[in-house]
């Protein structure tokens, strides 16, 4: 059945994002079935216990009996709820609607009586299964219900992942990063500990084997099955020894979880050198506290070389990042509203770090520091977090003082490693991460510190709970507030003095006021507003550093310049014309044009037998993004702009076009002509695959196919909860 779920049905149903939470990914997620609780409507006090699935229960009847799910494959009557979703008896029309938001959606029915029936039906007229597109070939719907008939069987879990833990050609490896990670000295283990809190969302694979992927993980057996130690967060205690291990992932791979790294001898033996043999201060004789003593990373590895930890950053920038956006949520976490459609993202080298460079300043910062982690479901002061964050950068900023910073103050890695330069692209509330210097110069940079890249980890990664109450998600959005700010404000500090504060200020435009609602006044009881805020909380403290970047005529242009043409390779900054000159076109169209796209519209084009992707990308402009709510309020459409990117930059299709190669000419010059939302609609129309065409499912398995990217081993189906109604 999995080929099935597969092609028509994991689109949308994959990961927390799954409508009603029915994960198709596998068979443990068919036969877990569904919930009406929806995780994205945050309890408001406490955390809501956690439903991840392979990890939180292990048995249907768990998931059940203690966790709230009811089967979609039982049938109380004639039919199962599966059954009845995905198909539309004789005679009986699926109806008609105007806005298919199935990721939205708070709708959920638990069984097939008639009154849930008519109420889902009434708030779904085209209810059934896939929702809006062309439904499932009624031979594939005859084999689904033959299956569920014989008893819907599936195959054993514990047997499959033994399977490929025997396999000749992965057991070697495997043994060799286990032996690795369980290590008996305390200064092993804790380096295990640090890279363990930092991988634990990783797709792990190895070079023989790029498409067999594994979690690592905290079992309570060293050997033969795998007893998952389930905790909210990497750094809770597990309550018992343990041993890290590979589990296989056995579910199907999406594209918007799906975070590879890879595994090497040589990734080992730099590890081995970097961390183990390098020359530690002290070394502690216990292992430092779990639970919430430990959401410090700053404290918690402090004996561990600071040096070896930024580098270990820098060397997986693309890695961690991506974890930011697709790692506990699938799709980016409340705090993605506080930064930018697009921005490029530059590192500073080892050698001018406050934190690797000055013992006094590391053991200030650290202490200085508290993570949301650390309060869990207590009702807390909000403030106290940002002004302890501030307060850290500005004493980071001081030891930065002490010398310019120049170009040489970046880091290069040799100018051949692709993890030097980054590109994020903003679509809403999901996010995609790029390696290189990707689109058009964008409005803000920043430049990340190890003080600075940890902090966002263990804010969005390791200390996020996507079960936490609001008042957790509301920290880790202010708190990521302040690393944007502090990001931004580092890399204005390259630049000329006398540039710095307008620049500042031009990225932080107060919102006209008649562009104000009256509901603004709420969020203004969490978040001032910005000219307050970068004025009073979070005042540039970058003013005294020297630098020798840019000119005084264009200095942020021209410093981006002079990275390009003298610093990073051409792989590291990758031309904003990375694609063919037709489609080049496109990102020269005005904002009149542009502010009516969709976020991303995926381009396949075909010639002949060979097909490639390409991803348009509509960056919106706002004045800031300083606000938790309204950013509608916060938008100039006037400044919005078009990239155009080789491959998929985005997990989440609004538009999948395909167009034949000779017909690139007539598809750019419709836009060119374009001069209203109207005819830019036509257009979409005329091109665009519309959810009821024939051969929908055919063009999204294939663009799906053309996701990859062989650099990163990035991959998998797209999401089209967010897919357009044409």
């Amino acid at each position: 059945m999995q080929p099935i779920f597969d092609k028509k049905c994991v689109a949308c149903h994959s990961c927390f994002n799954s409508p009603c939470q029915l994960n198709l990914t596998s068979f443990e997620g068919l036969a877990r079935g569904a919930s009406t609780t929806n995780i994205y409507d945050f309890p408001k006090i406490e955390s809501r216990p956690p439903t991840r699935l392979f990890i939180d229960a292990e048995t249907p009847k768990e998931w059940h009996d203690k966790k709230g799910f009811f089967s979609v494959l039982s049938a109380k009557k004639s039919q199962s709820l599966l059954e009845y979703m995905i198909i539309v008896p004789l005679g009986v029309e699926s109806g008609k609607q105007n806005k298919y938001d199935s990721e939205y959606s708070r709708s959920c029915i638990s069984s097939t009586e008639t009154k849930e029936l008519d109420k889902f039906t009434k708030l779904h007229p085209a209810g059934r299964m896939p929702l809006g597109f062309t439904g499932l070939l009624t031979s594939e719907k005859k084999q689904i219900s033959t299956w569920i008939k014989k008893g819907a069987l599936g195959p054993n879990l514990k047997q499959s992942e033994e399977a490929i833990r025997n396999h000749s050609s992965l057991k070697v490896d495997i043994k060799s990063w286990e032996t690795f990670f369980n290590k008996k000295s305390m200064k092993e283990q804790l380096v295990a500990r640090y890279l363990y809190e930092h991988l634990f969302l990783a797709s792990i694979y190895f070079e023989k084997h790029p498409d067999v992927f594994f979690r690592l993980v905290r079992s309570k057996t060293d050997d033969g099955d795998i007893r998952e130690i389930a905790t909210s967060l990497p750094f809770d205690d597990p309550g018992s020894k343990f041993f890290y291990r590979l589990r296989p992932i056995t579910n199907t791979v999406v594209h918007k979880s799906h975070v590879p790294f890879l595994f090497t001898d040589a990734r080992r033996l730099k590890w081995q050198k970097d961390f183990l043999a390098a020359a530690w201060e002290v070394i502690p004789t216990k292992m430092p506290a779990y639970g919430k003593a430990g959401s410090n990373p700053f404290l918690t590895f402090s004996a561990i070389p600071a040096k070896a930890r930024y580098q270990f950053f820098l060397e997986n920038s693309g890695y961690h990042i991506m974890t930011f956006i697709k790692g506990p949520v699938c799709r980016g976490p409340t705090a993605l509203n506080v930064i930018n459609d697009h921005f490029w993202v530059l590192f500073l080298d080892p050698e001018s770090d406050a934190l690797v460079n000055s013992p006094e300043t590391y053991k200030i910062i650290a202490n200085e520091m508290e993570f949301p982690a650390a309060i869990g479901d207590d009702l807390s002061p909000l403030v106290d977090f940002q002004s302890r964050y501030w307060k850290s950068v500005e004493s980071k900023f001081r030891f930065l003082e002490k010398k310019p910073l120049s170009v040489n103050s970046l880091w290069t890695g040799d100018r051949k490693d692709p993890n030097a330069t980054i590109t994020v692209y903003r679509h809403y509330d999901s996010a995609s991460v790029l390696q290189g210097l990707r689109g058009e110069t964008p409005k803000t940079v920043w430049v990340l510190d190890y003080h600075i890249f940890e902090s966002i980890y263990y804010n969005l990664s390791s200390g996020y709970n996507v079960f936490g109450p609001l008042l957790h998600q509301l920290n880790s959005r202010l708190y990521m507030e302040v690393s944007r700010v502090a990001s931004e404000d580092l890399f204005l500090s390259f630049l000329p003095q006398e540039h710095r504060n307008d620049l500042r200020r031009s990225w932080n435009l107060p919102t006209p006021k008649k562009k104000k609602s009256t509901l603004q006044w709420l969020t203004g009881l969490f978040t001032s507003d910005v000219e307050e805020k970068l004025s009073t909380e979070y005042k540039f403290a970058g003013n005294n550093i020297a630098s020798a970047g840019g000119t005084k005529n264009n200095a942020k242009e021209d410093f981006l310049l002079q990275l390009k043409k003298n610093t990073y390779s051409a792989d590291q900054h990758l031309s904003s014309v990375d694609h063919q000159e037709l489609l080049s076109e496109l990102s020269k169209l005005p904002s009149e044009i542009v502010q009516h796209l969709p976020d991303t519209i995926l381009l396949k084009i075909t010639d002949g037998d060979h097909q490639e992707l390409w991803t348009l990308i509509h960056n919106e402009e706002h004045f800031n993004v300083a606000m938790l709510l309204f950013e509608d309020e916060r938008r100039r459409p006037e400044k919005d702009s078009l990239d155009v990117i080789k491959r998929a930059a985005t997990s989440y299709a609004n538009l999948i076009i395909v167009l034949k190669k000779e017909n690139i000419f007539e598809f750019v010059n419709a836009f060119k002509n374009a001069r209203s939302q109207k005819m830019v609609l036509n257009i979409l129309k005329k091109y665009g695959l519309s959810r009821s065409n024939p051969d929908f499912w055919k063009h999204y398995e294939e663009t799906s196919q053309l996701s990859f990217e062989p650099l990163t081993n990035e991959r998998g189906y797209l999401d089209l909860n967010r897919y357009m109604n044409l």
